[in-house]
């Protein structure tokens, strides 16, 4: 790749972090599929921050994805973003309903909470959500 090619991703790590993914790629040894998926995740954590990845992804896997590119994705990834709650459905309602961890550890359910949207949409699923959690509660 030419050092002048513009970057698709242009990815905020430092040094030893990009050197210590690069390591882990080379020495990865399992599914492929699984690595890319670890990548892709990366990826979206520096997008979309650190709490969108721990509502997509079961703890299970978020470990299993940092195991894999050998660092904490709350060291690479900001813990929110400007599309954090504009772009992501499960994210936006944690937010409306101050209830994160709760989400994240499966003690609320959330449908759709790993759809990516445009925020108009992503507001109609906060307030169909909303919606639903007040019919619930009555």
């Amino acid at each position: 790749m030419e050092n002048n090619q513009r970057k698709l991703f242009d990815l905020n790590l430092s040094d030893e972090q990009e050197q210590t993914i690069l390591k882990n790629i080379k020495e990865f040894k399992g599914v492929g599929t699984t690595l890319e998926s670890a990548l892709g995740a990366l990826i979206m954590g520096q997008y979309f921050g650190w709490r969108v990845l721990k509502i997509l992804h079961n703890p299970m896997t978020y470990r299993r994805y940092e195991k894999i590119l050998g660092l904490k994705f709350q060291d690479v990834c900001p813990e929110e973003t400007q599309y954090s709650e504009a772009k992501s459905v499960g994210y936006a309602i944690t937010k409306k309903l101050g209830s994160f961890w709760a989400v994240v550890m499966g003690k609320r359910k959330v449908a759709d909470k790993g759809l990516i949207d445009n925020q108009a949409e992503v507001e109609k699923q906060v307030a169909k959500h909303i919606a639903g959690h007040a019919e619930e509660g009555k």
